[in-house]
């Protein structure tokens, strides 16, 4: 059994390694206009094998450290057998290389082949403070088989000071900092030679050169290779500053309110055609929990309501306070409730739920409607929506609003999205990271412009300014005034409280009550005697359990990097060229 394995082993090795490359001998020439002129004598032993030539893979594309792209300009020479004799070939751009596939599909070559390549590369030379440099990746670092030797013959322009010239080599695999070659100074230049190089392993050298001997491109043919390179970026960089433009623009039009500028006046009445929900939303153009919420409290003072304080025992000796709302007419026909109440009710009592006989105890007849407000949790979030939509759709009837709001901020937001989406699939279909850098910018404009977007009509503005002059009142009114207010109007503490609720400003109407009222509203049940303040705290209490459970859900329902070779941190792949290649 150990004999056929170790049969197997030296017989994949002889098929993967059934060609090999004996020598890969370059000279390079480095000229004073800053391109470099590479010859590449590859000899290749198929060893019996029949094949139709090799490939040679250049890599050309790169990516700074700022994300844009950097392209070697490649032109191919020639390509021949080391005898004068034309080799067939075909040049492609695969990827980041430049892919040449040398040989003729029709014919089979056997035995020792050299391959002469012969190219001209432009913008491989870098150029740092104190000296210039070539970085070069040799023979690549894909190379499907094994080399046997490699050597490099570096030729430098004429006038350059041979004394002052520096060299470096990297062995191995990509990343890898072996030196496992060696250099030496010529007449004209400098040579490497390394040794054996195992599958995927390559030769790197680096040869530093002093200022003043290799002309830097222009400014202008820099712009222009820059451009060329980025031409995608160019077209996606004002991306960002064109969708701000659009959007100012269409904020500016559309987005903003009439009745801009206008001086708020103090109101001693909230708008009279409006309901606490409504008066909420038209202000900021959001149908807020609370605003929603606030019906309770409306719906109490105008005794459709009643809401009891109970205690209930949660563990051992522990209480735990739960509201349970109570139904005291019936409300389907009433005309002095419009659409949205009414729905509001029907999914209060459809989805709540009546615990225990309490209710009985506090004088609630057996068979009246009442639940709960623990019992909402996990069920009620379910009709939230359609209440928010039935509130924008009765205020855009009545002319409140052009449109519905929540739609004109959804619409904003899905393009914003959509726009992301793109960059990030634009980024990785193309391999290009200027569509990412377009949609997330974009993306965010959207998103910021969404909630500026939606406007009042007139109507809804002058609702709006009246609105904002009574909480001017809530906030300032003196006591005094509170006083004849409340001589005048009994009931106008209650009347007023749902309003306030909504303003937020609930506690400052209260503080101005504490000395004038001292018992709680009739439409609030409590087990205990409460003061007015008492009882606000209370009712503060109540709504915030109904903010939790309407809004509660059950689980899961929801290029090279610019360096220089010399500065200790090079490798083998570090540089410009590299690749690979194999046979066909």
């Amino acid at each position: 059994m150990k004999k056929i394995l170790f049969a197997l082993i030296i017989l994949s090795t002889s098929i993967i390694w059934a060609y090999h490359i004996k020598s890969f001998d370059d000279q390079i020439t480095i000229n004073a206009d800053a391109s470099v002129l590479i010859t590449e004598n590859i000899k290749v032993d198929f060893d019996g094998e029949s094949r139709h030539g090799i490939y040679r893979d250049i890599i050309y594309k790169y990516k700074t450290k700022y994300g844009n792209k950097y392209k070697l300009r490649i032109e191919i020479i020639d390509i021949t057998d080391g005898n004068g004799r034309n080799r067939k070939y075909k040049v492609s751009k695969q990827g980041k290389n430049i892919h040449i596939r040398i040989g003729n599909s029709n014919k089979y070559v056997k035995g020792i082949q050299n391959y002469v390549i012969t190219y001209k590369v432009l913008r491989a030379t870098k150029f740092f403070d104190n000296h210039d440099e070539l970085w070069w990746e040799v023979t690549g670092h894909n190379w499907e088989v094994p080399i046997h030797s490699t050597s490099v013959t570096v030729i430098l322009p004429e006038k350059t000071d041979l004394d002052k010239v520096d060299g470096k080599c990297y062995t191995g695999k990509w990343g890898a900092d072996a030196h496992d070659c060696q250099w030496t100074p010529t007449s004209n230049g400098l040579q490497f030679i390394s040794g054996y190089l195992n599958p995927l392993e390559g030769l790197s050298i680096v040869v530093g050169i002093p200022k003043g001997i290799i002309g830097k491109p222009s400014a202008a043919q820099s712009f222009i290779w820059f451009i060329k390179d980025n031409w995608l970026w160019i077209l996606c960089f004002p991306l960002p500053f064109i969708v701000f433009i659009l959007l100012f623009t269409k904020w500016l039009r559309n987005g903003r309110d009439p009745m801009r500028g206008v001086s708020i006046m103090v109101r001693y009445e909230p708008p009279e055609d409006l309901t606490p929900a409504e008066m909420g939303t038209v202000i900021d153009e959001r149908a807020d929990i609370s605003d929603i919420t606030a019906t309770i409290v409306d719906l109490a003072v105008r005794k459709y309501l009643k809401i009891v304080e109970v205690e209930t025992k949660k563990l051992l000796f522990l209480k735990n306070r739960d509201y349970a709302l109570v139904l005291l007419k019936n409300y389907e026909d009433a005309d002095d409730l419009n659409s949205f109440e009414k729905k509001f009710l029907d999914y209060i009592f459809e989805v709540g739920e009546n615990k225990d006989k309490t209710l009985e105890a506090l004088g609630v007849p057996d068979g009246i409607k009442s639940i709960f407000i623990s019992t909402l949790k996990n069920k009620f979030y379910s009709k939230l929506q359609l209440l928010k939509s039935k509130l924008y759709f009765t205020l855009v009837k009545r002319k409140y609003f052009p449109q519905n709001p929540e739609k004109v901020k959804s619409k904003y937001f899905g393009i914003g999205l959509f726009i992301i989406i793109l960059g990030f699939v634009g980024s990785f279909v193309i391999s290009n990271w200027a569509f990412l850098w377009a949609g997330i910018p974009s993306g965010i404009l959207f998103f910021i412009f969404a909630p500026m977007m939606p406007r009042k009509t007139r109507k809804g503005a002058a609702a709006a300014i009246h609105a904002k002059g009574f909480e001017e009142f809530v906030r300032r009114a003196e006591k005094d005034r509170i006083k004849r207010l409340a001589k005048d109007d009994p009931t106008v503490f209650e009347r007023l409280l749902p309003y306030a609720m909504v303003l937020g400003c609930a506690d400052e109407w209260t503080e101005k009550f504490k000395d004038i009222f001292d018992q709680p509203p009739d439409w609030y049940v409590s087990q205990r005697p409460l003061t007015t303040y008492g009882f606000m705290s209370n009712l503060g209490s109540a709504m915030n359990s109904m903010n939790g459970a309407v809004t509660s859900h059950p689980r899961g329902s929801t290029a090279s990097g610019g360096g220089s070779g010399f500065s200790g941190g090079g490798f083998s792949g570090g540089g410009f060229g590299g690749g690979g290649g194999g046979a066909w």
